[in-house]
């Protein structure tokens, strides 16, 4: 039988692509400021996380960013993902975006009450791809029809499906091996066997470890993933190494 290392840390460098930072409007969190955070991923062994706002999410994404810039700021761990809602154009977000090397940017469709279909983000999308800008979408806030749809007009962007439970696979897989620039994270994919479905569907430069925290603990999946016989090569691309490469990261 084998033991569970109670000390676990990972083995491979970690960047943790999804990892939410501030306080909620609905409830409280385990965790909810940088030192926590940053306390959270000392005992794992995680070295760095891409943040977002929930405030940004619920409220106000202009806030929101400003509240996460501010309170990152001088934690070169923590790095900022930008909360967005598509407008008539994104000149003014832009410029925002690039003062401070903002490389990628979290959609919500359905909470903030859009289609993702062309003719809404068609603009958004060429410029996020002309700026080899990344885009984060939660599973739960888009129609899978309309993700195809709208990413096979749009190869050149790259795309991270968030939060897919795994009982959602038998579409999922289907999404992400008809679209090469479809990635997705580990965040619920959860499963004895999840990880070798993703691997059989997209090899491992598409998978990305995310740990949905504080609403998940980051250890669970982070320790599944050292225990279900990848290849050192392929657990640290996806524990880091493929965010690192999206994000042009060293």
């Amino acid at each position: 039988m084998r033991t569970v290392d109670l000390d676990f840390k990972s083995a491979v460098p970690v960047f943790d692509a999804n990892l939410a930072l501030g306080r909620r409007h609905d409830r409280r969190v385990r965790v909810d400021t940088v030192e926590g955070t940053l306390q959270a991923m000392n005992r794992l062994g995680v070295g760095r996380a891409l943040v977002y706002s929930p405030h940004a999410a619920n409220f106000d994404p202009s806030d929101g960013n400003r509240i996460l810039l501010e309170m990152i700021e001088g934690e070169a761990r923590l790095v900022p993902q930008f909360v967005c809602i598509p407008s008539d154009n994104p000149e003014s977000f832009a410029a925002v975006v690039m003062d401070h090397g903002v490389r990628s940017v979290r959609l919500l469709p359905k909470l903030h009450n859009y289609p993702f279909l062309d003719w809404v983000v068609k603009p958004w999308l060429q410029w996020l791809a002309s700026e080899n800008i990344h885009v984060w979408i939660p599973f739960d806030q888009i129609d899978p029809s309309e993700l195809h749809e709208t990413l096979k007009e749009h190869r050149d962007l790259n795309v991270v499906l968030a939060e897919v439970p795994y009982g959602h696979a038998a579409w999922a897989l289907h999404l992400l091996r008809s679209l090469p620039n479809l990635h997705i994270d580990t965040s619920r994919f959860l499963s004895t066997d999840g990880v070798s479905k993703l691997m059989d569907a997209v090899g491992d430069r598409r998978i990305l470890y995310g740990s949905r925290f504080p609403d998940s603990a980051m250890g669970p999946y982070l320790y599944h993933l050292h225990r279900c016989g990848l290849g050192e090569s392929s657990l640290a691309a996806i524990c880091s190494g493929n965010l690192k490469r999206m994000l042009g990261m060293h």
